[in-house]
């Protein structure tokens, strides 16, 4: 996927001490080691603009670039004409300040009232832009200034990294799970992500057909990654076959995560193997895969990956201890190894498929074991139509109970959308805006960079519907 694009142009008044102090030219010299410090691509305008005429030229050039950003420095004051034809640009913007080289005597630059002029211009002259503006301040090395632009670098990477994403539905939601419907047009709208859909017979198809080297050898490698392996060959064998098969339906189809229906054909038709752990290394392995066909859930594991940089897992919420501020999130079996505690992945058998089995009947494969490593984490998941997010940082506890059999973990210091919240809080808020029962997790505290990407794209994050013993009616 494509670096993101960052133009740069400098306005100034030729009245003013820009030239004189060097400004603009400093600022483009320092964002170039930025953008190789943080893998962006940066197109300057080489020169300061003073006149409505090199504005539009710098636009121009800006347009054809195909800027994904654009900054706008106030070099030193200038005035509204100057900065008009920049703030039209159908791009994101950001509009910058930077300090003075002196506070007495004449003013070197006026540069914030510069930055006051462009963004009162775009707030109120631009109501019809269909992007919003982040102010900065600061000159590059500043930590406030790198603080500001490293979000909006990073949010907007994502952004762009997800409208050139796809995802592949397999199969369908899985029976009887109707809160886990999706709008395809919503979320190409908002996020840019297509969905398509594609039959689990492709997956059968190929299952049989790979050389039993590469799936023994695939096996092992899956099978050194645990600290652990409780069942036998075969059914690590057919969890390589469900990996490979998988990986080839999504590089053939160029899709970027999969939203799985896991149960109950593949059981019915792969010897009851449950793909629990072939999902848990699809994780690990950078290809998102949700679990039950939930292509919300595929998209917001996505959406986490590229904004922590590291694989993510699929949970529901099972267990809330009131008393004790404590909830554990648990799915049967599809969290990455990485995102194990000190204990490591067991590859067991799955902890749900033979519960109604009869006795003696051998048990079924593969999920993959753990509890989650202690440490700050982020919850996040997108509404049908992606126009609406939850977002939840916690920290991942040791509990009273290592928890249910599965992948799972304990979670404390519930935070909603920044907001301190209790057990109640959470569950009447998850009630309040009929949120679906699956919860795509990361490890990290990623609410700042989202809360940024969620802005850029124009996302309402669900804010906390606070407990009360009445009814809560929602709007």
């Amino acid at each position: 996927m494509g670096k993101l694009s960052v133009g740069l142009v400098g306005a100034y008044f030729p009245n003013f001490a820009a030239e004189q102090y060097r400004v603009y030219p400093r600022a483009v010299a320092a964002l170039r080691r930025l953008a190789t410090e943080w893998n962006f691509d940066l197109v300057a305008v080489e020169a300061g603009v003073q006149t409505v005429e090199q504005a539009e030229t710098a636009r121009r050039r800006l347009e054809d670039a195909g800027v994904d950003f654009v900054l706008i420095q106030a070099s030193s004051f200038a005035t509204g004409d100057v900065f008009l034809p920049l703030a039209q640009m159908d791009v994101p913007l950001g509009l910058w300040a930077v300090p003075e080289p002196s506070l007495e005597g004449e003013i070197p630059l006026n540069s914030f009232c510069g930055l006051n002029i462009v963004t009162s211009i775009t707030r109120v002259n631009l109501r019809e832009r269909r992007f919003p503006f982040k102010w900065f301040y600061g000159d590059v090395d500043d930590d406030w200034f790198r603080r500001r632009l490293g979000l909006t670098v990073q949010a907007l990477t994502a952004l762009k990294q997800l409208r050139q994403a796809r995802i592949a539905l397999v199969g369908d939601v899985a029976p009887g799970f109707f809160n886990l419907t999706y709008e395809p047009e919503g979320i190409e709208t908002r996020l840019g992500v297509q969905v398509e859909q594609v039959a689990l017979d492709e997956v059968f198809k190929r299952v049989k057909g790979y050389e039993a080297p590469r799936v023994s050898a695939l096996a092992a490698e899956i099978a050194e990654r645990a600290t652990e392996v409780a069942v036998s060959e075969k059914w690590m064998e057919r969890t390589g076959r469900i990996v490979l098969a998988l990986r080839d339906v999504a590089d053939d189809g160029g899709y970027n995560a999969l939203a799985l229906r896991c149960w109950p054909e593949f059981q019915s038709e792969l010897g009851g193997i449950g793909p629990c752990a072939a999902v848990a290394w699809l994780n690990e392995t950078g290809l998102p895969t949700s679990c039950e066909g939930d292509v919300l859930g595929a998209a917001s594991m996505l959406t986490l990956q590229l904004l922590s940089g590291g694989p993510t897992t699929l949970m529901d919420l099972v267990a809330v201890l009131e008393d004790q501020g404590l909830i554990q999130l648990w799915h049967c079996g599809p969290a990455p190894a990485s995102l194990a505690d000190q204990a490591g992945q067991r590859l067991t058998h799955h902890p749900t498929l033979d519960r109604a089995s009869p006795p003696g009947t051998p048990p079924s494969g593969v999920s993959s074991d753990l509890v989650l490593a202690p440490g700050p984490a982020t919850v996040m998941r997108f509404t049908p139509a992606a126009d609406r997010a939850f977002l939840m940082s916690v920290d991942v506890v040791e509990g009273p109970t290592r928890g249910y059999d599965g992948s799972r973990g304990w979670l404390a210091n519930l935070h909603i959308n920044e907001e301190p919240s209790d057990v109640p809080d959470l569950i009447e808020t998850i009630s309040y805006h009929g949120l679906p029962h699956h919860y795509p997790v990361a490890l990290g505290d990623w609410g700042d960079v989202f809360r940024e990407l969620a802005a850029w794209a124009g996302i309402e994050v669900l804010k906390k519907a606070p407990y009360r013993d009445y009814l809560v009616s929602p709007s």
